[in-house]
């Protein structure tokens, strides 16, 4: 049946019945000196944990939260930045038995992390409030009042602060029999591990469930530990760790070392500069860095040449690349390469970026994937077809925590998982991604995938980055919006962008060619360092006086 559109990559590789504890344990043995994190700071400094440090840290922490009632199955939430004190927080957690529900702290009140720990049933929360007094002030007034529930959580501050008397993980202090007494108990592989909030960029959050036995068998593992046919030793990667591409998980489970900044550094286009000199400074092999990044890069490519050092390789992924972002191959890293996947189904595919890839092509299936495209009555295609693009595997997430109505409208029959994706499968059997589901602008009787109207965009030497949204419109019912970024030193108008997407994209009846170009200086993002399309669209409504 070569003529469906279905794919898949048999996984050569014999699965490991083993948790996360059971890969830390081996990996301590393996290597106990080895420093596995590496936490860099703006202004100089470096703080680390080797392979013992880490375990020796966070198993003592686990005994502390077993003698306050936790058990294996229980949910704890861990909230705040990245910081070596997560680390050994998280895995504390993981080592009880329990599931980590892993959060970014935000903007957001301490009413809003109430919220979390309700809906999650979490029975202990470590947080790292940083230097927020009113989201500190809050959680003092509710964790000491006599008003507040008598099955309030367990709270241990990650970081111990001057602002709060709560107790930290500097303060926890065992009693000789209680840590002889305390056993840390085995995990079942199946277990669920942890719990990643995605990051919202569509307006919903979910809860997303991932056990040990899917982690420790990922195929994306292996990204990790190879590049360019050559084992890997040190990778520089700044995102959250509540994050699934940023997990901690990802390096104790590979070895290769991880060394990270705060999230909020990396975001600020300032600090590029700084962040290739801890990239050499810590001899990184490869490096994981948003489009945002790679933009600032080639900003400043020269003063990065001064520097002298070379990356084997560049991950990236998260949003659309454009093509011109490969100047900077062969200059300061060998290649570049883009994933194809999501926070519930990890990296089903990679890509090597070049001038002459394949647009929309996401790269061949990683081991253990498999991916059909299916039509609105969930019958697969043929070949060639545009449609719904689904996957399955054992890498993938398990479920959506506590949401039988979305897990029965994420998942059909077969255990495949809806990504939300649309897309086609060539008669070469190559999978093409051409946009999401919810970006679909339906102007008129014409579809318009807001993916390939910036695909098109992007290849404007004007512009430095672009989102196309839907905006709504009394006759047609949507229209569509490109807001754009120029390059710094450039200048253009409007009507000149309208001229030049009229040659490669139609006009605005049949064609694709947006019917408004809205200019910024910078988008919203999320602390993730995606952009924030909800509030985007809603300052571009707001621009254009369709409320």
């Amino acid at each position: 049946m070569t003529d469906l559109s279905y794919l898949s990559c048999p996984n050569p590789a014999q699965n490991q019945y083993k948790s996360i504890a059971d890969m830390l344990r081996e990996r301590r043995e393996e290597n106990p000196e080895r420093e596995i994190i590496i936490q860099r700071f703006v202004g100089g400094g470096r703080r680390t944990l080797t392979y013992d440090e880490l375990w020796n840290r966070s198993s003592y922490i686990a005994k502390y939260l077993i003698t306050k009632g936790i058990r294996p199955g229980d949910t704890v939430a861990i909230i705040g930045p990245n910081s070596v004190e997560w680390v050994i927080g998280e895995v504390a957690i993981i080592l009880t038995g329990a599931v980590a529900v892993n959060l970014y702290k935000t903007d957001e009140s301490f009413a809003e992390t109430l919220k979390v720990l309700k809906s999650t049933k979490s029975n202990a929360l470590l947080l790292d409030p940083d230097s927020d007094e009113k989201y500190m002030s809050d959680m003092e007034a509710f964790f000491g009042s006599n008003e507040s529930p008598n099955d309030k959580p367990t709270v241990l501050l990650l970081r111990k602060s001057t602002l709060s008397a709560l107790p930290s993980l500097a303060d926890v202090n065992l009693s000789a029999d209680e840590e002889e007494m305390v056993s840390l108990p085995r995990i079942q592989p199946e277990s669920s591990a942890f719990i990643s909030v995605t990051s919202g960029s569509t307006g919903v959050p979910k809860m997303v469930e991932m056990t040990h036995l899917s982690l420790v068998n990922a195929p994306y593992l292996y990204l990790l530990r190879i590049t360019n046919d050559r084992p890997v030793t040190t990778s520089y990667n700044d995102r959250p760790f509540s994050w699934i591409a940023g997990s901690v998980f990802l390096n104790i489970l590979t070895g290769v070392s991880r060394v990270f900044v705060d999230t909020a550094m990396s975001m600020q286009k300032e600090n590029i500069l700084t962040i290739w000199d801890i990239i050499k400074d810590e001899q990184c092999a490869n490096a994981f860095l948003l489009p945002y990044a790679l933009l600032d890069i080639l900003e400043n490519i020269d003063a990065i040449l001064k520097r002298e050092y070379k990356l084997e390789a560049i991950f990236t992924g998260g949003q659309h690349i454009s093509s011109h972002l490969t100047e900077i191959c062969g200059k300061c890293t060998e290649k570049m390469f883009m994933g194809y996947g999501s926070t519930e189904m990890g990296a089903p595919s990679l890509i090597e970026i070049t001038p002459k890839m394949d647009e929309g092509y996401v790269g061949p299936l990683l081991p253990g994937y498999e991916v059909k495209v299916i039509g609105d009555t969930d019958e697969t295609l043929h070949r060639g077809y545009l449609g719904n693009i689904l996957i399955r595997s054992q890498s993938i997430f398990k479920s959506y925590r506590s949401d039988p109505e979305l897990n029965s409208e994420a998942f059909a029959d077969g255990g495949w998982f809806r990504t939300g994706d649309v897309g086609i499968i060539s008669a070469e059997g190559k999978l093409f991604l051409k946009g999401k589901s919810n970006d679909v602008i339906k102007r008129g009787g014409l579809k318009v995938l807001s993916s390939v109207v910036e695909s098109a965009m992007s290849t404007l030497p004007e512009i430095r980055e672009v989102v196309v949204i839907g905006v709504p419109d009394t006759r047609l019912f949507e229209e569509v919006c490109a807001c754009y970024i120029l390059k710094d030193g450039v200048n253009t108008t409007n009507v000149d962008l309208d001229k030049k997407c009229r040659v490669i994209l139609g006009n605005h009846v049949l064609g694709k060619t947006p019917s408004y170009f809205l200019r910024f200086n910078s988008f919203p993002r999320l602390k993730n360092g995606k952009t924030d399309k909800i509030v985007l669209k809603r300052r571009a409504v707001e621009r254009l006086n369709l409320i």
